[in-house]
């Protein structure tokens, strides 16, 4: 099993784990952490999601999709693959795009899976067909709740469908959102695979302003791989990895946080519009290490990234430090042309504007944080963000990170199926390991 798939497995674990210890444990004896329920996939998983409400987990593996139990037993279970597929061939529920490629019987990887609990929907986006998406009931995956496209459109276009990406090494994340019109928004990054859709973020509504491409002339450059989308505050971040330089260049930073503003609480007050992809979003390089020693590969945020020869870090950015980053950016650009920030012109909707002294123009606070209609291009910092690793060792593959009684708790999964956890004080200010768990060898689809 690749290191990509033993994220979510060991990410999954954490969930059906309890602790047993008491006082006259070790919190060094990996025995302190006990399986209390298990379920067990004949497939690859690739993700999951759980509703904190019911506290029912949806898997989504290779060609299945699971409903369970508080207690991972199986309520339902939905088959979604293989299926005849060609990469070339557009979803069979676009009539006026037919196909004349040769199709194959085609595994299905559930690339995207997110929950609507507000109107009951399940979101799944597999690799067949384009990536194409369905939504299905939450209370029984079976069963469709929104036909997708709508009985009778006659008009769909192919980017309405395809969201995904149809590779099964491409990354696909995504998160859903509302906008202050009450409106549900699906945001989505998707790996350039060569074939098909060249989505760079995704809205559900969407139009020009609201999908990036990459520029063909510069597809080679962006080999972008998608880590995590997550909201804070009312701000939609996404962490990319950029893979074209990867072994070329150690002591570069290859890892972008990228953020856009979800007009969730406090729209413009000038239009009732949602704010536009283009006038919001903004890029910053992330480095975690310093003088040479960089770890240069994100692989989840709160961080841990990773060089070639399988060393690896943790590191933690603060939020607030990112924030004024972004708002110095804005100014910089705004004021004159600086080497600190410049327009990202790897996208088509980042061509023409350029960063230029704009008179005595003053940004206001909000448009510091998220643009401005009068500036409307995606910005990219060129200076890294940087921090000291807090942790190290060999293998870290994935994070996840818990406040219990004012003590940061960071779970650690490695590429060999072990789970370690750090504490450390509210402030990160010292960190220890504190226990090991190793997962069995031949429970790997857990």
């Amino acid at each position: 099993m690749p290191p990509s798939e033993k994220i979510v497995v060991l990410i999954f674990g954490v969930l059906v784990l309890e602790s047993s210890w008491n006082a006259q444990h070790s919190p060094w004896l990996a025995s302190a952490l006990q399986i209390q329920q298990a379920f067990a996939s004949p497939n690859q998983t690739n993700n999951f999601v759980v509703d904190e409400v019911s506290r029912k987990v949806y898997l989504a593996t290779v060609n299945m999709v699971y409903q369970l139990n508080r207690t991972l037993s199986v309520e339902v279970e939905k088959r979604t693959g293989p299926v005849e597929d060609n990469l070339l061939c557009h979803a069979p529920q676009l009539p006026q795009a037919p196909c004349e490629h040769p199709k194959s019987l085609t595994d299905n990887f559930n690339k995207l899976l997110e929950l609507d609990r507000e109107q009951g929907v399940l979101v799944v986006c597999g690799s067949v067909y384009q990536g194409f998406c369905e939504l299905r009931k939450m209370e029984n995956i079976s069963q469709i709740a929104v036909e997708f496209p709508p009985q009778g459109e006659k008009t769909v276009f192919p980017s309405m469908l395809n969201i995904a990406a149809n590779h099964p090494n491409a990354s696909t994340v995504g998160l859903i959102f509302r906008s202050h019109g009450g409106n549900t928004r699906l945001l989505v990054g998707a790996t350039y695979t060569g074939v098909g859709t060249t989505l760079f973020t995704y809205d559900i509504n969407p139009s020009e302003d609201n999908v990036f491409k990459i520029k063909q002339e510069v597809k080679q450059k962006n080999k972008l791989n998608f880590v995590h989308a997550f909201i804070q505050k009312t701000y939609s971040y996404i962490a990319i990895n950029n893979d074209a330089n990867m072994g070329h260049k150690e002591s570069q930073p290859n890892s972008i946080l990228a953020r856009i503003c979800l007009d969730t609480e406090n729209p413009r007050k000038s239009t009732s519009e949602s704010r536009k992809l283009t006038e919001s979003f903004i890029q910053m390089p992330l480095q975690c290490g310093y003088n040479g020693n960089i770890y240069n590969r994100l692989s989840y945020l709160f961080g841990v990234f990773t060089k070639s020869d399988r060393k690896s870090a943790l590191c933690a950015f603060r939020f607030s430090d990112i924030e004024e980053e972004i708002r110095q950016g804005r100014r910089n650009c705004s004021n004159s042309p600086s080497s600190e920030v410049q327009v990202l012109d790897s996208v088509i909707q980042g061509s023409g504007a350029a960063c230029v002294h704009k008179g005595n123009l003053v940004l206001q606070p909000e448009q510091l944080d998220c643009g401005a209609a009068h500036l409307q291009h995606p910005l990219a910092l060129q200076r890294p963000l940087r921090a000291t690793p807090l942790f190290e060792s060999l293998g870290l593959s994935s994070v996840a990170v818990d406040n219990v009684h004012h003590h940061t708790v960071v779970f650690l999964g490695t590429s060999t199926g072990r789970l370690r956890k750090v504490r450390g004080t509210a402030l990160l200010t010292s960190i220890f390991l504190s226990g090991i768990l190793t997962f069995p060898k031949k429970r790997e689809q857990f």
